[in-house]
């Protein structure tokens, strides 16, 4: 298997910019780390934002107690929200694929040097 291929995999199926380190363009890799972990990082503030808001609705008596209602209020989302959860979602997507992207084309120029 040819550098190209296991660079692209790396990043693919382990983190974005693994791919980027293990040819040692560790610059690179960061940025791409660094871009994934900021998407998730906000992601999961949201997440855990809005599941502070139910919990305290649920102990105030706002919202019953069973699963039915509580889905239901997990499940409405409000819209400020859900626009900056796409938005990251689709940066994390793109910054993903463009780490597979890259780690491919990084590994043919490193295995062009190298023949």
């Amino acid at each position: 298997m040819n550098s190209a291929i296991k660079a692209a995999l790396l990043s693919a199926f382990i983190c974005p910019g693994t791919g980027q380190w293990w040819l040692k363009q560790r610059l690179v890799g960061s940025g791409f780390m660094l871009v994934s972990v900021i998407c998730l990082g906000y992601l999961m503030l949201e997440l855990v934002a809005r599941a502070q808001v139910i919990v305290t609705q649920i102990v105030n008596g706002e919202i019953a107690n069973d699963l039915v209602s509580i889905y239901a209020e997990v499940s409405a989302i409000p819209a400020e929200a859900m626009g900056t959860m796409n938005l990251l979602t689709w940066v994390f997507i793109a910054n993903w694929l463009l780490s597979i992207l890259n780690a491919y084309w990084l590994g043919t120029q490193a295995d062009k040097a190298a023949d």
